[in-house]
């Protein structure tokens, strides 16, 4: 099926689900979600796998777009009148999430190199989700204020983590562990 059809469908389906969650006042970024589910390859089918996995270069554009409008929300006088705040909350919710899913998964049995790497998973975030639905409904004030750099820093934090947890699962596989592998490789 041709590239361009296949972002019609999506699209098409996007804005259909979409109307219907506006009805029952749901985030557009909800609809296109179960857009997504309901067209892809695991319920109806319409989307393949290998036709999903082709529109990769459109994917990787609208993360790029979207890494840039978050980007923007950055203001540095901002940053500076509310300090250290976020910085704060990304390290102490990011890392309280790593330590509990790595606690938690080897409390049930999972090896630790495998809870190591999954609870620095734990820590990625949605920040395209979380940008749309403050732009949708135009939310503003402190929380809404604090939130975006600390969704965007979030996720800086969980590409550290991942790659201290990767090269730390790595020694205990029996390879070896640098410091380049851990820091400044990523």
């Amino acid at each position: 099926m041709n590239i361009l059809l296949l972002i019609g469908i999506a699209m098409a389906a996007g804005l259909l689900v979409s109307r219907a969650a506006r009805a029952v006042k749901l985030p557009n970024v909800t609809a296109f979600l179960v857009a997504g589910l309901l067209i892809g390859p695991c319920v109806a089918g319409i989307i393949s796998k290998e036709q999903a996995a082709s529109m990769g270069v459109i994917s990787e554009a609208a993360l790029g777009f979207i890494a840039y409008a978050i980007g923007g929300e950055f203001k540095l006088s901002y940053l500076k009148n509310i300090g250290k705040a976020p910085l704060t909350i990304t390290a102490f919710q990011g890392l309280t999430t790593a330590f509990c899913v790595d606690v938690g998964l080897i409390a049930f049995g999972v090896d630790v190199p495998l809870a190591l790497l999954l609870g620095a998973i734990a820590l990625a975030t949605a920040p395209a989700a979380t940008l749309m639905v403050v732009r949708q409904y135009k939310a503003h004030g402190p929380v809404t204020q604090m939130l975006l750099p600390v969704v965007a820093m979030d996720d800086a934090l969980g590409l550290m983590v991942f790659s201290i947890s990767a090269s730390v699962a790595q020694a205990m596989l029996g390879g070896s562990i640098t410091f380049q592998s851990m820091v400044l490789t990523p």
